[in-house]
């Protein structure tokens, strides 16, 4: 455990067999929409909070909007994590645990679109 001044330990959840960060990119490589969407669209805050459960779970990160629900099951913090932030913005979330992490090549498979007002 870490003391008050030192750093907080990471929290890991052990991933299935095939789950791998080398899993996720050959996934993301096999040309599987995992975005689900034919084509980029314009998406309403609105529509964004309809896709908040573990099997359609959208969320916007940098104006982006990604189906995470292929990724879900990758996340070395868990799904649990990723679920915080699903149906919304979540830029604060994801800056406040995630600063270094270069969302748009990890997720760039999964754009569904660009949250719009």
């Amino acid at each position: 455990a870490a003391d008050a001044t030192g750093p907080r330990p990471r929290r890991k959840t052990p991933l299935a067999p095939g789950h791998s960060p080398l899993d996720w990119a050959a996934l993301t490589r096999s040309g599987a929409n995992l975005a689900g969407v034919a084509r980029l669209r314009r998406i309403k805050p609105s529509e964004l909070a309809a896709h908040r459960t573990r099997d359609d779970a959208w969320l916007a990160l940098g104006g982006r909007v990604y189906n995470v629900t292929a990724y879900l099951p990758f996340h070395p913090g868990g799904q649990g994590q990723v679920m915080r932030g699903a149906g919304k913005d979540a830029d604060a979330l994801f800056a406040a645990v995630h600063p270094w992490v270069n969302v748009e090549a990890l997720l760039a498979k999964c754009l569904v679109g660009y949250l719009v007002p």
